[in-house]
């Protein structure tokens, strides 16, 4: 038979289990008035601009007449601009180099900053995390001045070595180079931290195991390390990839996407239609497009990369 609880009004209730019920209802709601900032937030902020731009790249808009729809004609004209495969291809090179290289150069520095004391280990994860928590603009300018062609250090360094000096950013053939460069760089130390602690969660009776056989470092390494870090790397290759493919800031403050467009990634292309040009529904299909990217090339690391380690 079931039982039925009083209302609030109810007169079976005394003060006290009047007050003692109010009580339970205030402390029901309270969680949900606690994370409702959130969720207010990411409706306004997030989910209503996708939803937005899903709109718009299916339309013809230029921010001030009104919007006219016209089906899929964006995507069309997109699979047909030269400028848009030029932006993808660069893109794509961005993403791969400094993801393939970014990663392996982050792998070793980890491994060796395990192999050092832990005081100089300490000191050089906060020299090698600087870059992380420096803004992309400072880096920027800072890597634009090494690159000047003038007085930039790298052409000093050039000149010692007694070559003419170069046009790093300048030059269609160094500028991608150089910013792929600057893009390592910058990722390095974040990347090696992150692998490090992957890197002290293996437990130590493996290598034991292993050395008790007679295993060499590079089977070590090859056998234990690099498996059971697996799971990491997947972590690593996953964020530094949705990174790379929406690269903006550093191509648009070094080269605004030059020379020649040689350097113009689809963000770069994007705000350059979007919020040059106005072509707001053009630049949506883009961002339509650049959304799925990540995720397919988030689906297949997951897929290919990571897997169940049980230890």
């Amino acid at each position: 038979m079931p039982v039925l609880t009083p209302s609030l009004n109810s007169p079976a209730l005394s003060p006290a289990g009047k007050r003692q019920h109010a009580s339970h209802r205030e402390s029901a709601v309270a969680p949900y008035l606690l994370i409702a900032p959130f969720f207010v937030g990411f409706i306004a902020f997030q989910l209503l601009p996708i939803l937005f731009s899903g709109y718009l790249s299916l339309a013809e808009w230029n921010g001030m007449t009104s919007i006219r729809f016209t089906g899929l004609q964006n995507f069309i004209a997109l699979s047909k601009d030269p400028r848009f495969w030029s932006a993808l291809r660069v893109t794509l090179i961005i993403t791969v180099v400094c993801t393939v290289v970014g990663t392996a150069g982050s792998l070793a520095l980890a491994v060796l900053l395990e192999k050092v004391n832990d005081r100089l280990a300490s000191l050089l994860r906060v020299i090698f995390f600087l870059p992380s928590v420096t803004s992309v603009v400072v880096i920027a300018y800072i890597w634009r001045y090494l690159y000047n062609t003038d007085y930039g250090y790298f052409n000093v360094l050039v000149q010692q070595l007694g070559l003419a000096p170069q046009k790093w950013l300048q030059d269609a053939r160094l500028a991608l180079p150089a910013i792929i460069v600057m893009l390592i760089w910058a990722g390095l130390g974040w990347d090696a931290l992150i692998i490090a602690a992957g890197l002290r969660s293996i437990p130590s009776e493996y290598y034991d195991a292993a050395r008790v056989d007679g295993a060499s470092g590079w089977s070590e390494f090859w056998h234990i390390t690099l498996p059971l870090l697996r799971p990491t790397l997947a972590f690593v290759l996953v964020t530094s990839v949705i990174y790379l493919w929406g690269i903006f800031a550093q191509p648009q403050l070094l080269t605004g996407g030059g020379p020649l467009r040689k350097t113009q990634t689809i963000a770069v292309m994007l705000y350059e239609q979007g919020f040059l040009y106005h072509k707001f529904g053009y630049a949506s299909a883009m961002a339509i497009i650049l959304s799925l990217i990540m995720f397919v090339s988030s689906y297949l690391n997951f897929r290919f990369v990571k897997a169940e380690v049980e230890y």
